[in-house]
């Protein structure tokens, strides 16, 4: 897929942009709830639409290449450099969408973390022994051991 290089070659980034920004909003409310049903939904979508802004990346490369700039971030700046306003204005919405993505994945990536940590917590007190390190045999007499009950009579 080879893009004509114009304000509407980033129509189509700004979209899925968007649909990425609602994805991680719909994500950062589900993890604020714990809605773990609703995160696993969410995944295949950011996963689609994140395959997609990738073959949009390939492709402005691409096209840019086309156009006799490096096939990189550094020849789509000096095809940009050269470009009317219009599409200048619309590369730097695209990449304020692009900032506000990130900062969305970076709070939704510290809550997971939190519930991580939590959920780590939770599993670390269920496996640790009890305090005391006394218990009670079959003859009902304490003794010391490592199971619940000693079987020593």
């Amino acid at each position: 897929m080879i893009l004509t290089m114009t304000t509407a070659s980033f129509e189509r980034e700004i979209a899925l942009t968007d649909n990425l920004l609602e994805l991680l909003k719909r994500e950062q409310t589900s993890l604020v709830k714990v809605d773990v049903d609703a995160m696993e939904g969410l995944l295949n979508e950011k996963s689609r639409v994140l395959q997609d802004l990738n073959s949009h990346t390939q492709a402005r490369y691409q096209a840019v290449a086309a156009l006799g700039f490096d096939a990189n971030e550094r020849g789509l700046a000096a095809w940009l450099a050269v470009q009317d306003d219009d599409i200048k204005t619309s590369w730097n919405h695209f990449q304020g969408l692009i900032g506000q993505a990130k900062e969305f994945n970076r709070l939704n990536g510290m809550l997971i973390n939190k519930h991580f940590n939590r959920n780590q917590q939770v599993l670390d007190t269920l496996g640790r022994p009890p305090a005391s390190s006394q218990f009670y045999g079959p003859n009902g007499q304490a003794s010391a051991g490592s199971g619940l009950y000693n079987t020593q009579a």
